[in-house]
């Protein structure tokens, strides 16, 4: 083989390697962007959830407290976690990427909101009796939006935990591969500069 074939091999051969190598960089910068996406929307997603059903067991809490003891630091503190949950819902709802499992659940949460307005209407306006009697009749209606809120944090949890092993997995694999081939590459153009620089040598020494 003349020496030009072998400089065009070795050149190919170099070009080859950080195509290669371009491509797999390339490959493993969208799977590292998609990791990055996971943890930061759906985690988002799944920690708006663990904030919706906190404000609405404390929101419970206190009309039990404001019933059961008639102190309106209970009141206080329904306005005050009423007010940051219309907020997060808000935020929530304007999200594109919100499931709509999760949107059905505001939508119920929002009929329950309703009902304990108006026991805090009733009890402002002096009818405790009826007001503890509407309270009772929402029990098992916030008993059961909390048992979904909950079935779908599991659910998104384990949806979350499924796509990071399996990005994970290919940033492992596609890591593993881009060495081996880059080291198998580079060994080939090690030896063949080796041969070419060998080949010129004993030319030079012939001639």
């Amino acid at each position: 083989m003349s020496q030009r074939k072998w400089l065009s091999l070795l050149i190919g051969l170099s070009i080859l390697t950080i195509l290669i190598i371009s491509i797999f960089i390339f490959q493993l910068r969208e799977t590292n962007a998609r990791i990055d996406g996971i943890h930061g929307k759906q985690l988002d997603s799944y920690e708006a959830i663990e904030d919706i059903m906190y404000f609405n067991v404390e929101r419970a809490n206190a009309i039990r407290g404001l019933l059961a003891y008639e102190d309106r630091h209970f009141l206080e503190m329904y306005y005050s976690m009423s007010q940051r949950a219309k907020e997060l819902k808000r935020s929530i709802v304007e999200n594109p990427d919100t499931p709509s499992s999760l949107l059905d659940l505001l939508h119920r949460d929002a009929i329950w909101e309703k009902e304990a307005d108006r026991v805090l209407v009733l009890y402002e306006t002096g009818n405790l009796q009826q007001a503890t009697a509407v309270a009772e009749t929402m029990t098992d209606q916030r008993q059961t939006i909390l048992e979904d809120l909950r079935a779908l944090k599991n659910m998104q949890y384990k949806e979350i935990k499924h796509q990071l092993v399996v990005a994970e997995h290919q940033v492992s694999f596609l890591t593993q591969v881009l060495f081996t081939i880059a080291f198998l590459l580079i060994a080939v153009i090690v030896i063949l500069t080796f041969l070419l620089i060998k080949r010129r040598l004993h030319k030079d020494l012939t001639e």
